[in-house]
């Protein structure tokens, strides 16, 4: 994602508008990789000297500042045949050493410590310090990518620094919101989730700089649920970013030029997956639905991990949430939401032993399944016909 200094914006009162990349942008780009595919192998101050000079091509210098700081950040930098600190080092003691002796040689100090290396004297001499930030040669990455994914790449890293940036996000899904949910849980970021309308689901996310200490890992985490809201059917951002010393707001939406990444994972963990799997196998009478309706509790919405549906009577509904190992605030949080849950919505809860919940701490109207690594769908079929007969 962009650092701050590099994210460009076109400044309207209290909004920003952030700067995209678009086809118009082709020809510049085409020209730039081109350029850069001639520092495969250069020394990094070569590389900085090197991109300071005039374009070939005229380009807007803001966004060409944008898509030179993402072309450097998927190049790497080449692997070092030896550890150029052990070379230095040697080199050091074997000066010393001629000096002693009164007999120093510079080309005889390095073929000396190069036999040591396998390498030769030429080789020691190019190796000395090539482990310094400058001294440091590029390695491209391969493939080049073209003028389209560069400028999808960049437009990503622009949507992600400005979230980054933000003191607060509020942010409208339609469709798919399981998915953004999940990962602002995962990344245990602090928002409320409530429903706007039948198919409308809220979000306010609290930003990094509204934190007392803005912290990178926390930004970090909330520019990662930018690739998720990509796949929701649509989706409006409003965000208050500070930018400029200033505190802006921004606004982003599914007809941005935000490119999706991987389709979200369908199984928030191996456990899941393995159940769904295992379920699937254990009978022919249960359905086993993934990500079915949210329910509201606690002001909030609460996404169930899985719906058990009878084939032949859909009025047998069950609820299935698992908790695997997590933090006992964690646990306490879930807990609290699902004992809110309508009484007339079965639940079935499995719980990793592991955990050591006391029977206190589970919903009175919940079914428990523990479970050790693996869960038995058998034992999930006998807690719902449980449940059916009480």
């Amino acid at each position: 994602m962009l650092p701050t200094s590099r994210i460009q914006v076109r400044i309207g009162g209290n909004n920003a508008t952030p700067v995209w990349l678009g086809t118009e942008d082709h020809m510049w780009l085409r020209a730039l990789i081109a350029d850069f595919t001639r520092l495969d192998g250069k020394r990094y101050r070569d590389v900085v000297s090197f991109l300071k000079e005039p374009a070939r091509i005229p380009s807007p210098s803001g966004k060409r500042m944008m898509a030179l700081w993402v072309l450097q950040k998927i190049c790497r930098f080449q692997k070092l045949p030896i550890d150029a600190v052990r070379l230095r080092d040697a080199i050091t003691v074997e000066a010393q050493r001629a000096r002693d002796l009164g007999r120093f040689n510079r080309l005889g100090v390095m073929a000396a410590c190069a036999e040591c290396f396998g390498i030769s004297a030429a080789e020691a001499d190019g190796f000395l310090f090539s482990d310094l930030p400058e001294e440091r040669r590029l390695n491209l990455p391969d493939p080049i990518p073209d003028p389209h994914t560069l400028m999808a790449a960049t437009n990503l890293a622009l949507a992600q620094g400005l979230l980054k940036a933000a003191s607060g996000i509020t942010i409208r899904l339609y469709g798919g919101a399981r998915a953004v949910v999940r990962q602002v849980h995962l990344r245990r970021l602090l928002c409320t989730v409530e429903r706007a309308k039948m198919d409308e689901v809220l979000l306010h996310i609290s930003g990094a700089f509204s934190l007392f200490r803005h912290t990178t890992m926390y930004g970090h985490a909330l520019a990662s649920i930018l690739p998720a809201l990509s796949w929701c059917d649509r989706f409006d951002l409003v965000a208050r970013c500070v930018l400029r010393r200033r505190e802006l707001g921004v606004h982003l939406s599914s007809t941005d030029p935000i490119p999706r990444k991987q389709p979200p994972q369908k199984y928030d963990s191996r456990i899941e997956e393995r159940f769904a799997r295992d379920f699937a196998k254990a009978g022919l009478d249960w359905d086993l639905v993934r990500e079915p309706e949210p329910f509201e509790a606690c002001g909030t919405l609460v996404f169930p991990d899985f719906a058990i549906i009878h084939r032949r009577d859909d009025s047998r509904r069950f609820l299935l949430e698992i908790v695997g190992f997590w933090t006992p605030d964690y646990l306490r949080e879930k807990l609290e939401r699902l004992r809110q849950l309508p009484g007339n919505a079965p639940l079935v809860l499995c719980i990793d032993r592991g955990l050591n919940c006391g029977g206190s701490d589970v919903p009175a109207h919940a079914q428990i399944v523990w479970f050790q690594k693996r869960i038995d769908p058998a034992a999930v079929l006998a807690a719902i016909e449980k449940a059916r007969i009480s």
